[in-house]
C-alpha cells in the first residue's frame, strides 16, 4: 500500500514539473497590457466592460501594439413558476464578441478572437418598479464585471503564451 501510495506521490510531482504559474511573468505581460488600445461599439454593457477593464489593467504606455475591439449583445428573458404560472424572475445574457488586434505598418491584423457569455438573475418585484429596475441594474453590473474578467484571463493566458 505504501508502495502504491508513494508511487502516485512520484507521478503527481513529475506531471506538474513543466507548469510556470500566471506571476512569474507578471512583468511581461504588464508590458504587454500596457500597450492595449481598446474600442467599443457604443452600447451600455461595452462601456461598461471597457470601464471596468481599463480600471484592472496597467495605464496606457507610449506605443500602441494591440486593439482590443469588444462587441455585446444583451437580452432579457423571464421564468417562470410551475404552480402559478407567474413571471418571478428575470435573467440578463450578455454576450460580448472580442476582437485583439496587432497593430502593424500597412493595417491592424486580427490575431485572436473569443466569445464570452455571462448570465445573471435578479427578481421582480411585484408592484415596487424601483426595487425592480435597481436589480436589474445591479445585475448588469455584476455582468459587466464578471465579463471583463473573463476577457482579461483570456488576455494573460493569450500574451503568456506569445
Amino acid at each position: 500500500m505504501k508502495f502504491f501510495f508513494l508511487l502516485f506521490i512520484i507521478v503527481f510531482l513529475s506531471s506538474c514539473s513543466g507548469f510556470t504559474p500566471l506571476y512569474q511573468n507578471h512583468t511581461t505581460l504588464n508590458q504587454k497590457l500596457k500597450n492595449v488600445a481598446i474600442t467599443t461599439d457604443k452600447k451600455k454593457m461595452s462601456l461598461a466592460v471597457q470601464k471596468d477593464l481599463l480600471r484592472k489593467i496597467p495605464p496606457f504606455g507610449k506605443k500602441i501594439n494591440y486593439i482590443i475591439n469588444i462587441e455585446t449583445k444583451t437580452e432579457t428573458s423571464s421564468t417562470v413558476t410551475d404552480s402559478d404560472r407567474k413571471t418571478s424572475g428575470y435573467e440578463i445574457i450578455s454576450t460580448a464578441n472580442i476582437f485583439l488586434y496587432k497593430r502593424e505598418t500597412k493595417y491592424d491584423r486580427l490575431v485572436f478572437s473569443f466569445e464570452e457569455k455571462e448570465v445573471t438573475m435578479f427578481r421582480l418585484s411585484p408592484n415596487q418598479v424601483l426595487s425592480t429596475l435597481a436589480s436589474r441594474n445591479k445585475a448588469s453590473e455584476i455582468s459587466s464585471e464578471n465579463l471583463s474578467k473573463s476577457i482579461l484571463d483570456r488576455l494573460m493566458i493569450y500574451f503568456s503564451k506569445e
